[in-house]
Parts: structure tokens; sequence; C-alpha cells
């Protein structure tokens, strides 16, 4: 993807704008709140309410009866992992846009013409994550909703997209349009919900990233030259050695402050998201090994349902790596900070200076991580346990089933 100009934190913005429409950022005050709210109202059950019902019906209709459980509790773990997080949104949206209002304060954007390159990088890395993410799920959700018309064509009995009960029979016109057609519509719009609140999270996190990525170059650069003639002021009459020591304990308590900030968005996106990312990997983990157990059960192949299934296991997949990898990008960069302290001339520097960067050197000893619920840490070693756990759950259900 080229890495063309664009807005700082602009994929924070598609986000965000998606979520909106499909209904789950309502506006914190104003005469239109209420009517918001009924928007809400209505999109939830029509993209996720209705289906719920319908693969929990169906599980206890059906109870005992194994295949029938496997092939509704994939779908049933994604919606009911996709409502859960509907629900933090709402309830935590307060604090969430105080998450947004930091990114874009002058705390984090006074450095954008600066930095602009670190910025525009990580705002196309997360772009280039949505989109990938986005067409995993698009692919797989587009296959499911043409399945009554691929079974049409080929002349095979009328079947709904998705498994569920329903009290009528969904075979009989109109019924079977009506309900295929909304399970279609469904599936297509929660999956640009669902991806839209995956990246909102991930984002929060690449803004954290880019922000420490900042704080390494300004670490490394205080006692620059051209940093500190581009701070001095000529009418102090100071020496201009004196104004350097001046200039850059000043650079250092602007570098530490800066450092608190994202320090504290970060430990608040561990707060609001960390449960719901731990149950995500959870349900992923079984998603994962039951749609690789159900693609080694199938005797006879339909296209359309097989390429759904498969590039639904990459959505499932990909969807835990976004988590894994803006989690390990942020504690790489943590760690670079100590390295940073050491790189600029801090050994020509005052007694007060050390000190100052000794303590932000202590700090950066600690570094940033984030995890699932406090249980898994989100890095690239975990996304290999969970592909491992997946894998290990999938050779006991073979073994089960030979």
């Amino acid at each position: 993807m080229g890495r063309g100009i664009i807005a700082p934190n602009f994929h924070l913005k598609l986000s965000l704008t998606i979520i909106y429409f499909l209904g789950t950022w309502p506006p914190a005050t104003g005469k239109f709140r209420l009517l918001y709210l009924l928007y809400t109202a209505c999109c939830l059950i029509f993209m996720l309410g209705i289906l719920l019902a319908a693969e929990i019906a169906n599980v206890l209709v059906h109870w005992g009866d194994m295949t029938k459980f496997v092939a509704v509790a994939t779908l049933l773990m994604t919606n009911s992992s996709h409502a859960s997080k509907a629900l933090i949104l709402l309830r935590r949206q307060t604090r969430i846009q105080a998450l947004l209002d930091t990114a874009n304060s002058p705390a984090f954007s006074r450095y954008d013409e600066e930095y602009q390159d670190i910025l525009v990088n990580y705002t196309w890395k997360a772009i280039f994550h949505h989109v990938v993410y986005q067409s995993f799920g698009g692919i797989a959700v587009f296959c499911w909703g043409f399945t009554p018309i691929s079974d049409l064509i080929a002349g095979r009995s009328r079947r709904l997209p998705m498994e569920g009960w329903y009290p009528y029979n969904v075979t009989a016109t109109p019924a079977f349009e009506i309900t295929a057609a909304h399970q279609g519509i469904a599936i297509i719009i929660a999956c640009f919900h669902n991806v839209a609140m995956d990246t909102l999270m991930t984002g929060l996190i690449a803004v954290a990233c880019s922000q420490l990525a900042i704080l390494e170059r300004n670490i490394t650069s205080i006692n620059n030259e051209g940093n500190i003639r581009g701070m001095r002021n000529n009418d102090t009459g100071k020496s201009l050695a004196m104004e350097k020591t001046v200039l850059s304990y000043q650079l250092l308590k602007r570098c530490a402050v800066h450092s608190n900030i994202i320090f504290d968005f970060t430990s608040e996106i561990q707060n609001i998201f960390g449960t719901a990312i731990f149950f995500q990997f959870l349900s992923n983990c079984m998603i994962i090994c039951l749609i690789a157990f159900n693609v080694s059960q199938m005797k006879v192949y339909i296209p359309a349902v097989l390429i759904g299934m498969l590039t639904y296991m990459c959505c499932m997949t990909y969807q835990i790596f976004i988590y894994c990898w803006h989690g390990n990008e942020l504690h790489l960069h943590s760690m670079r900070l100590v390295t940073a302290a050491y790189s600029n001339n801090w050994f020509s520097n005052t007694e007060e200076f050390k000190r100052g960067l000794q303590i932000i050197m202590t700090r950066a000893h600690r570094p940033l991580t984030l995890s699932a619920g406090r249980v898994m840490t989100l890095s690239l070693d975990t996304f290999v346990q969970i592909m491992r756990t997946s894998y290990s759950i999938f050779t006991v259900l073979q073994g089960s089933a030979a």
C-alpha cells in the first residue's frame, strides 16, 4: 500500500464513522439522542438479536445432537462476542471518547508536522490491517449470503445461509425468501460493524505506538544542536552553554510529561477493553478448530460454502493476529525508550538532567504491555500459542470422530 500523505489518526475516524452509521455511537447530548438510541435498538435487533435468538433456540431444540451444535456453535460464539463488544462500546462510550479526545489533543498532536512520517506510517498500517481483516470477513459473509442462490442454480433443496430455529416453516414461500434475505443482509452489516469495533480498539493501540516512537526520537534528540536552536531565546542574556543546559532540561521535562500521558492512555485501553479481548480470544480459539473440524467432516464440497468457511477461519485468525501484533509493537517501542535515553549526550549535561533521565529510564524498564483479561499478554508469542491450542483441540475432535 502506498505511503501517501494522510491525516493522522484517520484510521480512527474510519472505524468510528462505520460504528456511528451502524447505530452504536449515540450523541452524548442533544435533542436527537433519544431518536438515535431507538435507531441503536433497531440496528442491534436486526443484525444480532434475531440471529442470536434463532441460534440459541436451535441449540435448545436439538440439545444432545452434536452435529447440530457444531454447525451453529461457530456463529453463536461470534455473535455473542460481537454483542458483548457492542454493549461495552455503548456502556463505556464516555471513557472511549476521552481516549479519542486525548489522541487528537495538543499533547499528542503537537508533533504532527515534525514527526509526520511516524504518524502517517502507523495510520497506513492500521488502515492496511482494517482492509485485510474486512476482506476476509467480507468474502466469508458474501459467500454465506450467496448460498441460497447457489442452491437454486444447482437445483439443490432450499437452505438458509445459517443454521437456526424459527417458529415457522422456513422452506415455504415467502418465509424462506424473507428469512434468507434477513440473514444475508444482517451478517454483512454485522461483519462491517464487528471489524470496525475491533479496528477501533487496535487503532487506539496504534496511536500509543506512534506516540512512543515520537517520544523515543525526542529523547534521543535532546542536546541536538538543531533542536536547541529551535527553542533558543536570544534575549535571555545567558551564555550559550547555560542556555543549552536550561533548554535541555525543559525538553526532558516535556518528554517526561509526554510519557506519563502515554502510560495513562495505554492503561485506560487495558481497563476498557481487556475483558472483551479475553473472551474474544477464547471464542476464536474454539471457532477456528470447529471450522477446521467441519471442513474435514464435509462429504460434499459446495464451493460457496467451502470458500465461506475457509475465509471465515482466516478472518477469525486475523482478528487474533491484529490484537497480538499491535500489543507486540507497543511492548517493543516501550523497551526502546531505555536505549533512547542512552543515545543522547547525557554525559555532558548537569546532574539534575541526569537524575531526570534516570527516572525516565527506571520507568521504561517496566515496559508497557496489554493483556487479554490480565491472563494472556498481547504478543506474537501468544498468537502462536493460541494457534497451537486450536490445533490441539482440532486433533482431539478428529480423534473422537474417527
